[in-house]
Order: C-alpha cells, then structure tokens, then sequence
C-alpha cells in the first residue's frame, strides 16, 4: 500500500514538473523570437530538439530516482520483522491516539454547557505549544498508526468463518479502521479547518466565523437540515472508536506477551468489552450535548470575543 502513495506522489510532481518546463519552454521560444525576428527556423528546430531532449533526460532521471528510492524503502520495510510493526502499531495506537481520545472526550464533555466549552477551548487555542503537541501527540502517531496498519493489512489474512468470536473481532477491526479513517477526515475538514472552506458553503452552513466557537461549529450538524447527515456519521464514528480502541487493547496485550494464557485473554476480552460499552456511552452522550438548542445572546458573544 505504501508504494502506491510514492508512486502516486512522484508522478503527481513529474507532472507539474513537465508542466513547468512546458511553460518555460514557451517563454523561451517567445523571448528569441522577440529580440530576434531574423532567426532561422533551422535554429529554432535546433533549440526545440535540445529542449526536449533536457525534458526527457529530466524525466527520465526522476522516475529512475523515483524506482531506486521506492526499491529502497520496500527492501527496508521488507527486513523489518513482523513483530515490530506490530509493537510500534500498538504503542501508537494505545498511547498517542488512546490518550487523545481520553482527552478529547474529557474536553467535549464541558458541551453540556456551550460557553463554558467555548471559554476552555479558546484558553487551550492560545497556549503557544498546542501546535508541536498537535504535530508531534497527534498528528505524526496517528499518520504512522495508518501507515503501519496499511502495511499490517497488506499481510494479513482475512477468516470469515464466523463461528470463531476472533474472526469477526479480526473483521471488525479492519471496517472499524477504514469507518474512522474517512470519518475522521470529514470531521477534520468540517469542524477543525472548517474556516478553509469555500465562502459559499460556510455561508449556505452558516459556519461560525471564529476558530474558538467549538460548540457552534459542531452544533450546526445536530440542527436541521444536516442533522439526519450529522447523526449518522458521528454515532458511527463514535461506535468505530469505542470499538477500535477497546479492542485494540486487547490485541496489544496479546502482541506484548501480557496474555500468553487463555484464562488471561478472557480476562481481558471481558475489560476491552466493558471499554468498548464505557466509550460508547461516553461519546453517544457528547452527541447529545452537542445535539442541545443553545441561544447564545450577545453578551455571550462578546466575553467570547
């Protein structure tokens, strides 16, 4: 799955390299003709072969480079064991994204009241690390979550023999996965950077003009119309997480050699099971203090401002 991506960006930036030698080509050819009616068109046959031939050498050259460095990372990702994606997925998965979750959820609980979430959210928008701890707590672990169970897919053999509790656990990870991964991009671009989005839509959605009105922005998928659309995807959404983290601890358990017994996995399949009831309740009440008619006034507004 991974050499798709660097295939796909290299070509992506071929392209625009071509583009980009095209247009300098163009201007060449203009700029002689301007400060040189006289020139011969054997010249300007000559110029346009030797032109191509530095494109094509050029683009020749980045796609070898592009093979070389893509056989390079394959070999590499191919020598490192089984074992150890499956730790680094782990760690990744419990801890950094795990924890988030913990926090975001702590931090969304203060919707039941609206101003006291807006007031918390814009101190936390002003702490001048938040960015690195984003990059670096979120961000970077989540994309190397992806990347790694991507890779982890790739070598994995689905069982749909459901008689067995571990084959539809196994299968529901991978969906919950893939859910999480197109959900959490739709919330990402509709609620966290939802200010990038086109003037016509975040007026059609009447999207609040400030970063720091949280329980607007996610308040206005709860309200008709989008509420039917909004219900959907964050219960989903929020079923899948539940689903994929609690089971996930389970999974890392067994990955660390914690439950090596049989007597200890049912132990733990029983926690993770109580977890997955624990998180779904929690978020499912989150939707439902985002899901509240609240009517901010203008003093509101202002001691926000």
């Amino acid at each position: 799955m991974l050499i798709p991506i660097i295939l796909g960006a290299g070509t992506l930036t071929g392209f625009i390299l071509y583009k980009k030698l095209k247009k300098y080509k163009e201007n060449k050819i203009k700029t002689n003709l301007d400060s040189n009616n006289t020139i011969s068109a054997q010249n300007l046959y000559n110029n346009e072969s030797n032109y191509i031939q530095k494109i094509d050498k050029t683009l020749t050259n980045f796609v070898n480079t592009i093979k070389n460095t893509t056989s390079k990372i394959t070999d590499f990702i191919d020598s490192i064991p089984y074992i150890v994606f499956k730790r680094i997925h782990s760690i990744t998965g419990i801890i950094f994204i795990g924890g988030f979750v913990i926090f975001h959820y702590i931090n969304n609980s203060l919707a039941k009241n609206p101003k006291t979430l807006n007031k918390f959210t814009k101190k936390m928008h002003e702490f001048p690390l938040l960015p690195l701890i984003e990059i670096f707590g979120i961000y970077l672990p989540l994309t190397l979550h992806i990347i790694i169970g991507l890779i982890l897919l790739k070598t994995s053999k689905i069982n749909y023999n459901l008689k067995y509790e571990t084959n539809y656990r196994f299968i529901l990870q991978r969906l919950t996965a893939y859910i999480i991964l197109f959900t959490l991009l739709f919330h990402l671009k509709t609620v966290r950077f939802n200010e990038y989005l086109p003037d016509f839509i975040k007026k059609s959605l009447n999207i609040p003009p400030k970063r720091d009105y949280t329980f607007q922005k996610v308040n206005i998928w709860f309200k008709n119309p989008l509420r039917p659309i909004g219900l959907i995807i964050y219960k989903l959404f929020t079923l899948s997480v539940a689903y994929h983290l609690s089971n996930g601890l389970w999974t890392s358990a067994i990955t660390w050699g914690l439950a090596k017994t049989y007597e200890k996995q049912k132990k733990l399949r029983d926690l993770s099971n109580f977890v997955f009831l624990f998180l779904s309740i929690w978020g499912l009440l989150i939707i439902h203090f985002y899901s509240q008619n609240y009517n901010f006034n203008n003093q509101d507004n202002k001691q926000e401002d």
